[in-house]
This record gives C-alpha cells, sequence and structure tokens, in this order.
C-alpha cells in the first residue's frame, strides 16, 4: 500500500513539475509573434519588433519608406496621407529606452504638444517609454487638412538584443480616434530576430 501510494505521488509530482516547465516555458524566454492579429488587423513586422494596424492602411516596401525606417505602414485618403506608423531598430546608441525617449522628444519640441512622456509597458521587453503628443494639420501638399488634430504616440524600447527601437505612430483623428490609436500602440512588441 505504502509503495502504490508512494509511485502515486511520485507521477503526480512528475506530472506537475512538467506542468509547471511547460507553464515557464510559455510565459519566459523569448517572445514569439504569439496569435494572429485581431480581425481587421495587419501585422507590420521587422527584425525583432511588430506592431499592428488596421487593414485600411498599407505595409510600405522598402522603396517606399523612409531609409530610417525598418517597416512602415500608412493610410492615404483623398492624396492625403492620414496616418504613419513607422519602425526604427538600432534608433540610437544608448541602449537605454529613456534615453533614447528622451532624442524622439526632441523630433517634436517644434511642431508638437507633449500630453505625456512617461514609463511603458512594452510585451516583450521590461525596458520601455512612451511619448504622447499631438499636433495640427498644416493643409499642405498630402498632409492632413489645415487645423485638424492629429494625435501620435512614440513608444520606444530595447529589443532582444539590448539596442533601442521606436514606434512611431501618429494618426488625424478622422483616420483613428484616440481609442483606435490606443489599440495600435497596444499591439507593439518585442519578438524574436528570425
Amino acid at each position: 500500500m505504502r509503495t502504490r501510494e508512494r509511485g502515486l505521488r511520485r507521477g503526480a509530482a512528475v506530472l506537475g513539475g512538467a506542468a509547471a516547465t511547460l507553464l515557464l516555458l510559455a510565459g519566459c524566454g523569448g517572445q514569439s509573434e504569439g496569435e494572429a492579429p485581431a480581425q481587421g488587423y495587419e501585422r507590420l513586422k521587422s527584425p525583432g519588433v511588430t506592431v499592428d494596424f488596421p487593414a485600411e492602411w498599407k505595409a510600405q516596401s522598402e522603396a517606399e519608406r523612409p531609409e530610417a525606417a525598418d517597416a512602415a505602414a500608412v493610410l492615404e485618403r483623398d492624396g492625403r496621407q492620414l496616418g504613419k506608423i513607422s519602425v526604427v531598430l538600432k534608433y540610437d546608441d544608448s541602449r537605454d529606452a529613456e534615453r533614447a525617449a528622451a532624442s524622439a522628444l526632441g523630433d517634436h519640441e517644434l511642431q508638437s504638444k507633449i500630453e505625456k512622456f512617461k514609463d511603458y509597458s512594452v510585451s516583450g521587453t521590461d525596458d520601455g517609454q512612451r511619448i504622447n503628443y499631438s499636433f495640427e494639420g498644416t493643409g499642405a501638399a498630402g498632409a492632413p487638412p489645415k487645423g485638424e488634430s492629429v494625435n501620435g504616440v512614440d513608444v520606444v524600447g530595447t529589443d532582444k538584443s539590448g539596442e533601442t527601437f521606436l514606434v512611431r505612430i501618429n494618426a488625424a483623428e478622422s483616420a483613428l480616434s484616440p481609442d483606435e490609436l490606443e489599440k495600435v500602440v497596444e499591439t507593439v512588441k518585442v519578438v524574436d530576430t528570425e
């Protein structure tokens, strides 16, 4: 009887340990891309960082996107670019999200109103920062209409190799409401480099 109980306990311990190991492996280590994007969204991929965007937007090819961007997507309507997402890897040499965010902040000083600058939890990394900003459309050719409110978020962090990255997302309110913008921001994820 005692031998049987010991055998049952040992078997339960082994199964429990295996289950715990699987949970640890699932929760720790490198992040993969995980689940598919939500319905109506597509995934913008770069080596190490992904972000999901509404399907109405269009991912840009290497020839179409700015030279500094490792991935980009835009929303264009009636000849105007109403929204843009860009991913920049190896954003600076600091290897520190807070310092990199300070650099990103400098991009907005003259033309934007800074709403927030704070620590931010980015899936896949412990080192994240966030800058919320807004500005008004200029009405220039290809830009949002004059006076239209444009909201933006910069997500800055360090990737799996310790390099900094910047995901810059901005859109006219007619293209993305603040809540919709937030949904995009929440999809930023640091993943293993393929």
